[in-house]
């Protein structure tokens, strides 16, 4: 560790750190455009110039290493006036459209132009302007605004040493230098939305996203996605309950900064629900019950749990599996199977340039090995299904692709079907009773990544009409046949329950998956990835 003074503020910091990062943690801001953590340095904005004691010129505080008992100023006479000068010249040709800039309010250029700028501009030519590339697809999720652009080349970084795709490049020269692909082909890599995350101004957005919020009116609750094993940490941008975007939130153990784009578009998902109350056959169709009809239906069709099949998921929660598992195996005796799958190859770089990638497009598979529920591929779910005889509860009616088949719905149309699901598939449309699930965004939980790690994804709205998290309808199934322990009101009381029964969660708190960006299991997790 070396000791620094930085305005005034001595701080410590790991050798080797540079002057940006340490007046981070001694709480103080220094504007930069071309500098990412998870960039290499190229030291080429130069808004981030800082005063350093015994140095005779201004130093870029990105690619200047800290010194023992090194003095910093990052306000000084000198400075200012440097990074006003800086900041100038960027807004030189900038146009004024932040009130129509999809960016504003997360504007790196607007806040330090408000924080830093100057309030005269010695502008008097007519500024520079790209009218070929305004508002213009360079790729199937991108919209490029080049009159915007200030050349940090954050995003062609991003395809040289994050994605390794290479797509992206400066061509011309001087002012007028653009950003556009190498070959004139569409920019499309599984990550090519992340060029917009690390874009410091609005040359480079979301089409996805464009125009649908501004981004100082959404709530935004810290979450994990739901699009595969690896867990990639995000931030999903809600309001008044609709999921408006999904953004990657640093873990530098998982994802670094980034995540795919796949995994980012599904928070189209989590709204439109169709399902809002609790569900009872009633000849050939179903009518709306309130939840104690329902739940007392439930009762009378599992009995005392003989020649009951459940089909679990790994999309659910280590709280709703740990109940499922407490509830239908050890108290009713009743099988039960987590269906897994293999998918398409997601992958992801860590904030250490390590490749991560997975084949499993669930969760929580990892979470359901290590709770002791047995898994299984899709013949074995087909298996399961069809020599069943007796009722059959699907506590995730999206759990696997094949529960969306006429197949399977044929298989068990003659057996007593439970069903809990947000929206209406085959299985739900055969059901004696279907109950209402909560989407990803109302419901609160933990889910081990195939990384080995155990992550929390907070709740960010209540669930609508009359909907329940997976946990919270088992805990009512728990009540129902008089399942010991509970009663369970928060998912908080199920995983400490969990943590002392189950070796691989030991030691494992609320608390900690609260302040750590996961919390790595006790037991080396089978079948990584």
């Amino acid at each position: 560790m070396v000791s620094v003074t930085i305005d005034g503020h001595e701080v410590q910091v790991p050798e080797g750190t540079n002057v940006l990062e340490a007046a981070k943690k001694a709480g103080i801001t220094i504007p930069h455009y071309c500098y990412h953590p998870g960039l290499r340095v190229v030291g080429q904005c130069r808004v981030c110039l800082v005063e350093i004691e015994g140095m005779p010129k201004l130093a870029t505080a990105c690619s200047t290493q800290v010194r023992d008992g090194m003095n910093i100023l990052t306000h000084s006479e000198r400075v200012d006036e440097a990074r006003g000068a800086v900041l100038e010249f960027l807004l030189a040709n900038h146009p004024l459209d932040c009130p129509v800039c999809d960016q504003a309010g997360e504007c790196y250029l607007q806040d330090y132009a408000f924080d830093f700028g100057l309030d005269t501009t010695h502008m008097v030519d007519e500024k520079r302007r790209y009218p070929e590339r305004e508002r213009r697809m360079l790729g199937p999720h991108i919209v490029q605004n080049q009159n915007r652009c200030i050349h940090c080349t954050r995003c062609i970084r991003f395809t040289q040493e994050i994605s390794e795709t290479h797509d992206l490049t400066m061509k011309a020269r001087g002012n007028h230098q653009y950003i556009d692909t190498f070959n004139g082909e569409p920019y499309e890599n599984p990550w090519s939305a992340c060029a917009a995350d690390v874009c410091p101004v609005g040359a480079l957005t979301v089409k996805e996203f464009r125009f649908r919020a501004r981004v100082w009116r959404l709530d935004d609750t810290p979450s994990v996605c739901p699009g595969c094993s690896i867990g990639c940490n995000i931030t999903i941008g809600h309001r008044n309950g609709i999921v408006y975007r999904f953004v990657p939130r640093e873990n530098a153990e998982i994802n670094g900064w980034w995540m795919c784009d796949y995994g980012r578009f599904l928070s189209e998902q989590l709204n439109g629900r169709e399902i809002e109350k609790p569900l009872i056959r009633s000849g050939d169709r179903l009518a709306a019950a309130p939840w104690p009809d329902a739940l007392n239906e439930l009762a009378k069709i599992i009995g005392d749990g003989n020649g009951v099949r459940v089909i679990a998921s790994a999309n659910l929660s280590n709280e709703a599996l740990y109940l499922a598992k407490k509830l239908f195996v050890e108290k009713l005796g009743a099988e039960v199977l987590v269906p897994s799958e293999t998918g398409p190859e997601r992958a992801i770089k860590n904030g250490h340039r390590d490749w991560i990638r997975s084949r499993d497009p669930h969760p929580n598979t990892d979470g359901a090995r290590l709770l002791g529920l047995n898994t299984g591929d899709t013949s074995a779910l087909q298996d399961f299904l069809i020599t069943s005889a007796g009722p059959v509860v699907i506590l995730d009616a999206t759990a696997h692709p094949l529960l969306a088949s006429e197949e399977i719905v044929q298989a068990i149309k003659n057996q007593p079907v439970i069903a809990i699901a947000g929206k209406h598939t085959p299985v739900t449309r055969a059901a004696r009773i279907v109950l209402p699930a909560a989407s990803w965004l109302e419901t609160e939980g933990t889910y081990t990544s195939s990384t080995g790690r155990v992550q929390r994804a907070e709740r960010g709205a209540h669930p609508k009409d009359e909907a329940k998290p997976s946990w919270e309808i088992l805990a009512l199934m728990a009540r129902l046949f008089g399942m010991e322990g509970g009663p369970f009101t928060r998912p908080q009381q199920i995983f400490e329950e969990l943590a002392a029964e189950v070796p691989a969660f030991a030691g494992i708190t609320y608390r900690r998956l609260a302040n750590e960006p996961g919390v790595p299991v006790l037991e080396e997790v089978a079948h990584v990835g």
